[in-house]
This record gives structure tokens, C-alpha cells and sequence, in this order.
């Protein structure tokens, strides 16, 4: 469960001269940037001295405490929207809503009441235990699982709570230094900068000394990307020709969040953000509500599902003939109000057919399996979080990533030559290919 925090009712302000929009279209400019784009954005907005007066902020002694709200209102806030963990019961829940279980569970239900209504009074008091130890299966299964995976959740929750209280940042407010946690900065706030911090939020450098940033954790490249003031960086790009320079030929003004800073120290002021930030436009297309079912548990389904089919076919096979062999055998006599319990008793065996065909085994089997794989992980110092990733890691054969850890699908596509000139390439075919290369070569890059 998300509890989403966001939303207000109260009316916006009107104190602030720009909007979110324009601020968080200067911060994907960045992000995308090509040559300096966002530059320009902020060239066009009126520079840094205009962000001071627009966002009332003060660069010297940084916000007053007593309009924290206000901004909340008008620019969100920096705080993680809240997940609870899951409750015990909702993890049984969970692991009962597995197809393979509900079929276990009918198949318990009707063994039951099958078993007791056909049993003899002898053997009446015993009749259900067959089917009982169907249910003491499932209770087995779904517990292990539920327990399981409530105990790591737990682990992880201390764990989380551990690196999260270390995520501090020093602001100025009211003129003087202070150290808050990264969820409380504000837009408009005055940050310090130094070698090594976590950039809670992105914003616009206003004081730098060799700054550089890692921002692999946006692009994939570990190359250090240097940072200056906005004046530097225009005097840099007017300076540069456009049509030969690199996407960082030019440093940068801005710093996005969710990187690390390498070298150097400065200040700068919070323009983006939450979940519009670069960092948290990622989080929040990570945040999934259900997760999607792993490889052996499709297997598993696909297999009770045939098990099932197979199971009531073969029972629908089984009630036709005997009701075939009856109408034969008794076409020639005459009919009796006994043979209705004859017929009864048909059908009967056709659901117990049906229930004997369901492997109950089989959960708790793969359920307990996979417990004792994470208790061996957790030996080794490797903390699973949920269960199933033990089967799924397990099951990986092959890992494609690039230099940075990115993970791959291992697939790469031409997408322009230079022959000359650079030609662009939006579909490749042997056909267009031969126009600029020699077949042999052609047929090296369709491969």
C-alpha cells in the first residue's frame, strides 16, 4: 500500500513568479541535453539573479522558516511517498491467491464432503482426513511463505532505516547553517555542496570550486561531468561551436539528483523536487503495486491448469462410459428407485478422479525448498527479500550488462554509418545497406 501524500486542497499561492513547469523543464533539459539547452531555458527565464527574486529565496541567508509551507503548496515536497509494509495476513493472503493453491483448496472442500457423505457409518468418523491433509499441505505451504517473507521484510526495514537516517544535507535558513534530512528540503533552499554528497534534489549551481559529478545513476556513463556557475557556462558556450562540440563540452549549471558529487565544493539552490525531480521520475516508474509472477510460478500454473483439464476430462470420460455400461446393462430391466444411488456414485467417482489428480505435494514441496535456499543465502551474508528471487537468480544463466552495471538485453542495433559522410539509418535491410557498403560487410552488421 502507497499512501500518496501530494495532493493538497488548499489554493496556491501567487508570492512565487514561476512555476514547477518551467523549473522542471530547465531540469530534463539537462537531462537530455545534447549541447546546452538548459542554458538556454535559464538564459530565457532571466538568469540567477531572476530564480532569487522569482522563488523568494535569499542566496546569502537562504530561506525564512516561516514560508516552508507555502512552498510545500506550490512546488511539492522532497518526502518519499509512504509504503507500509505488509502485515502478516497479508502475505498469507497473498500466497493463497496462487492458482495452484485455490485448486488445492476446492479440491480439499469437495474431497471432504465427497469422502463423508459416501462413507460407510463404520468409517464415517475417518472419512475426512484425506482431505483435511490436503488443507494442513496448503496451511503448510502459505505459512512458510508468508513467514518467510515477513521476517526479510523486517530485516530490510532496519536496514533501510540505517542508510536512510545518514542521507543529511547541510541548508542555510535564516542565515545560518543548519543539517536536515535530504525529505525535508524545500525549493528555494541554498544547499551546500561538498566531494562525496548524495545531490538531494535538482537544482542550479551558484558558487563552484572544480566541481564535478557523478552522474552515472542518469546516464549509464561513468565519465566525471564537470559543474559551474550559470555565468561561467554561458561565457563557456559562446565560446564553443555548436556544430563540433561534445554533450559536456560545456559544463553545466545544473545538478540533477540522485548523483554524487566527485570533487570540488560550492552552493546551490533547490529548483525540482519529489517525484518530478530526474531522480524521482525514476523511483516513481519503479514503484510497482503487484509484481509480476516468476517463472516457476507460471510453470506451476501451466501445470495444475493441464493437471486440471486433464483430471476433468478424464472424469467426464469416465461418468460417460459408466453411465453407458448402466443404460446397457439395464435397458432390459425394469427401473428401481435404487439405481439412482448407483448413478449418484458415478458422478462421485468422477470428482474423486478429478481430486486424486492434483498433486498437493507439489507447493509445499517447492515452498520449502526455497525456504531452506534463502536460510543458506543468509549463511553466505546475502539477504533475500522475497522468496521467489531465490528461484529466479537461480535460474539466470547468463548476466548482460555494460561497463557500468547497467543490465542489458544483450541486442545492438545499427543505427548510422559514416562511409564520407554520417549517414543515419532508421531501418536497416540488406537491401539499403548494399547501397553503402560491400555485401560481405552488409550481411556482418544483419547478422
Amino acid at each position: 500500500m502507497i499512501l500518496d501524500v501530494t495532493q493538497r486542497t488548499e489554493p496556491y499561492t501567487t508570492n512565487f513568479r514561476v512555476s514547477k513547469e518551467q523549473l522542471c523543464s530547465v531540469a530534463y533539459a539537462c537531462q537530455e541535453r545534447t549541447f546546452t539547452e538548459e542554458i538556454d531555458q535559464l538564459e530565457e527565464l532571466g538568469g540567477q539573479e531572476f530564480l532569487e527574486m522569482a522563488l523568494c529565496s535569499n542566496y546569502k541567508d537562504g530561506l525564512l522558516l516561516n514560508d516552508v509551507g507555502l512552498r510545500e503548496l506550490n512546488f511539492g515536497h522532497n518526502r518519499k511517498p509512504l509504503i507500509l509494509p505488509k502485515s502478516y495476513f497479508q502475505l498469507l493472503w497473498g500466497a493463497l491467491e496462487d492458482f495452484t493453491m485455490r485448486i488445492l483448496c476446492l479440491a480439499a472442500l469437495v474431497s471432504i464432503a465427497v469422502d463423508v457423505a459416501t462413507a460407510s457409518s463404520d468409517y464415517r468418523a475417518y472419512a475426512w482426513i484425506e482431505g483435511f491433509a490436503i488443507l494442513v499441505a496448503v496451511i503448510i505451504s502459505t505459512n512458510a511463505n508468508a513467514i518467510n517473507d515477513y521476517q526479510k521484510e523486517k530485516q530490510f526495514q532496519k536496514l533501510n532505516a540505517v542508510a536512510d537516517e545518514r542521507k543529511r544535507v547541510t541548508v542555510i535558513r535564516n542565515g545560518q547553517k543548519c543539517d536536515i534530512h535530504m525529505s525535508e528540503v524545500m525549493v528555494g533552499d541554498i544547499v551546500m555542496v561538498f566531494e562525496g554528497m548524495e545531490i538531494p534534489a535538482d537544482g542550479l549551481v551558484l558558487e563552484a570550486s572544480d566541481l564535478t559529478t557523478d552522474e552515472s545513476a542518469m546516464t549509464g556513463e561513468t565519465d566525471p561531468i564537470k559543474k559551474n556557475t550559470l555565468s561561467y557556462c554561458i561565457a563557456k558556450r559562446n565560446q564553443t561551436d555548436s556544430a563540433t562540440a561534445g554533450h559536456h563540452e560545456v559544463p553545466s549549471p545544473i545538478m540533477m539528483s540522485g548523483t554524487r558529487v566527485l570533487t570540488g565544493e560550492g552552493k546551490m539552490i533547490i529548483l525540482v523536487v519529489g517525484d518530478l525531480s530526474c531522480a524521482g521520475k525514476i523511483s516513481a516508474l519503479l514503484r510497482q503495486d503487484e509484481p509480476e509472477a516468476t517463472p516457476l510460478q507460471v510453470k506451476l500454473a501451466a501445470i495444475a491448469e493441464d493437471i486440471g483439464k486433464f483430471g476433468l476430462y478424464s472424469a467426464i470420460i469416465i461418468v460417460v462410459v459408466m453411465c453407458i455400461r448402466f443404460a446397457v446393462e439395464k435397458s432390459q430391466v425394469e427401473w428401481e428407485n435404487k439405481y439412482i444411488v448407483e448413478i449418484v456414485n458415478f458422478f462421485i467417482i468422477g470428482i474423486t478422479v478429478i481430486v486424486v489428480a492434483i498433486p498437493e505435494g507439489l507447493p509445499l514441496a517447492v515452498t520449502l525448498s526455497l525456504a531452506y535456499s534463502t536460510k543458506q543465502m543468509l549463511r553466505d551474508q546475502n539477504l533475500v527479500r522475497k522468496m521467489a528471487a531465490c528461484e529466479t537468480m537461480g535460474g539466470a544463466s547468463m548476466i548482460c550488462s555494460d561497463k557500468t552495471g547497467t543490465l542489458t538485453q544483450n541486442k545492438m542495433t545499427l543505427v548510422n554509418i559514416w562511409n564520407d559522410n554520417l549517414i543515419e539509418l532508421e531501418t536497416y535491410q540488406t537491401c539499403s545497406l548494399t547501397d553503402y557498403l560491400p555485401q560481405q560487410l552488409a550481411d556482418i552488421f544483419i547478422q
